[in-house]
């Protein structure tokens, strides 16, 4: 058996490399290895192949973070898509599929596609916990997307009629031309315009779909969200979007993920921000506070002579990250609480110890709080 090779080396960039950088690497091999460029290769379809497969992995936040973890073992069967489309010939396909546009502009509508048209992809909200994003849940999520109308089995024709091959392609949905480029002759495929790539004329409609073969249907299903996933940020789950024409796939379920606000923290990257607040004379003489952490709570003591602006760390106690899973740091901001609505007496004991103390007592002049603040806010 072949070893694959690692879709980074594959792909030619850093395991680091951003989104963007990914796609566009993708670009510059897939244009330099398209098997229409290279008709004298006969390795050339299979190195497509490969570098289509590294960047479907590589191209989705949840399945590079689990390539980064387990390997090759841990993306089994995620771009079983882009093998059905290379062993059923469309090697055209993968690029509408993996960016919606016909890469090499031979267009014309179809983007080069053959058969039955693959579902449309389709799109949902939910909203999580801090806590559900640290740690990942399962979450239920309701949609409404177009299935297969049960009357006429998909079809689009009343139940006892038959849909007519279209004449014009001849049921391919498509209509090719041969056009001469600059690279050599080239074959350019475009929706048939009479039966708009379906193949086929519909007579008699369906009265249920009214042709169409596609019906809105609700749908409650379980969406796994990854540990450590941001506000903003989406998960793709293949195959649950609206279906698409017998024998065609389904398109995929895009969640995008709103992450609410915790009163108890605020996150800033993998680091949770947090603020504890101590009385005046906590501050002075020392104290063990308990702060509040994803988990649970964790035990502080402060010395005597805390600062207002002081940051104390807890490490460990932050946000994981969702390729590496190697969380951040708790940082603790210190608030001392200054009393107000003093009584008389309680002002003479104030004004007694204000004069009791010296500077010695206050020690020097540090960096300021203007200066913790910046610190604070650097990590």
């Amino acid at each position: 058996m072949a070893v694959k090779r690692d879709y980074y080396e594959t792909l030619g960039v850093a395991r680091d490399a951003s989104d963007d950088d990914v796609k566009k690497a993708f670009r510059r091999l897939a244009r330099q290895l398209h098997p229409d460029v290279n008709t004298d290769d006969p390795q050339a379809a299979d190195r497509f192949r490969e570098v289509a497969e590294a960047y479907e992995v590589l191209s989705v936040a949840t399945t590079r973070a689990s390539y980064d973890r387990h390997g090759h073992a841990g993306v089994e069967g995620s771009h079983a898509r882009t093998d059905a489309a290379y062993q059923a010939g469309n090697l055209g396909d993968l690029f509408s599929m993996l960016f919606g546009d016909d890469l090499f502009g031979f267009g014309g509508g179809g983007g080069g596609s053959h058969g039955p048209l693959a579902g449309a992809d389709a799109a949902v909200a939910t909203t999580i916990s801090l806590r559900d994003a640290a740690f990942g849940v399962r979450a239920e999520i309701d949609l409404a997307v177009q299935g297969h109308c049960a009357r006429c089995e998909a079809s689009g024709a009343e139940p006892g009629t038959q849909p007519a091959t279209c004449t014009d392609c001849g049921g391919s949905g498509q209509l090719r031309q041969v056009v001469r480029t600059v690279l050599g002759q080239m074959v350019r495929t475009g929706t048939c315009a009479r039966c708009r790539g379906r193949g086929r004329l519909i007579a008699s409609p369906c009265r249920d779909c009214g042709g169409a073969g596609l019906r809105a249907e609700e749908r409650r299903i379980t969406v796994a969200i990854p540990p450590g996933i941001d506000h903003g940020q989406q998960v793709r789950v293949r195959g649950q979007g609206h279906a698409g024409e017998p024998g065609a796939p389904a398109g995929d379920l895009y969640v995008a993920i709103a992450v609410a606000d915790d009163p108890r923290f605020e996150r800033d990257g993998r680091d949770l921000v947090s603020v504890v607040e101590l009385t005046i004379t906590q501050a002075s003489l020392g104290t063990a506070i308990d702060v509040p952490t994803l988990e649970g709570t964790a035990s502080l003591d402060f010395k005597p002579g805390t600062q207002p602006g002081e940051v104390r760390v807890v490490k460990g106690q932050g946000m994981p990250d969702v390729r590496s899973g190697r969380r951040g740091n708790l940082r603790v901001l210190v608030n001392v609480r200054v009393p107000r609505g003093l009584s008389g007496d309680q002002k003479k004991l104030v004004e007694e110890l204000d004069g009791a103390l010296g500077p010695r007592n206050y020690g020097e002049t540090d960096e300021g709080l203007l200066g913790k603040l910046r610190r604070f806010g650097n990590g």
